[in-house]
């Protein structure tokens, strides 16, 4: 490929990513995500393995990617989440409370109230902020209402030990343990 055709073909992606200029930066390609909202359906995200291996590393390396390259993160928990971290690792549990309970995560990590699945929570959010929802449930028991969930929902899913988002273009590397993200600046 000669240089002027490269330098063409970036110019065309970088104009696609917003930027006027014609030099290509390696940083416009997180443009995709910046200024854009999405709902998590934390509990969904959590049990990618099922309910005996939680992992809430994948609910919040998946926040902290959305919200490093510019995006606004809104995370649902069902009602009967606390219980399914309690069984599992302490680091998990401890984890799971400091989320939901503290400064400055807690206005974006909520558990449901009781008696009402996230699912509602998390499309009513959705609806009325035009957010893209992240979970691999499909909605189907809602979607005659919510017809819109299938053009703005993303499956996940593990792919060679990384939390893999094919339709965003996100391959998200895991660390060891969910508190480690806390520590990463917000």
């Amino acid at each position: 490929m000669s240089t002027k055709t490269s330098q063409t073909r970036f110019s065309r992606l970088a104009a696609w990513f917003g930027h006027r200029s014609s030099q290509f930066e390696p940083a416009t390609l997180t443009l995709p995500l910046a200024n854009r909202h999405f709902v998590l359906d934390g509990t969904n995200i959590a049990l990618l393995h099922g309910p005996a291996r939680p992992e809430l590393r994948y609910v919040v390396a998946l926040s902290s990617h959305l919200v490093s390259n510019g995006g606004k993160v809104s995370c649902f928990f069902d009602a009967n989440t606390p219980y399914i971290f309690s069984d599992a690792r302490s680091e998990q549990r401890e984890c799971f409370n400091r989320l939901t309970s503290e400064a400055p995560w807690a206005k974006d990590f909520v558990i449901v109230p009781g008696g009402t699945q996230a699912d509602q929570w998390i499309l009513e959010l959705a609806k009325r902020e035009n957010a893209d929802v992240i979970s691999n449930d499909r909605f189907k028991d809602r979607a005659r209402s919510h017809r819109w969930i299938y053009k703005r929902r993303h499956g996940i899913c593990i792919r060679e030990g990384r939390l893999a988002l094919s339709s965003l273009d996100a391959n998200i590397e895991l660390l060891a343990q969910p508190e480690d993200y806390l520590s990463l600046k917000p």
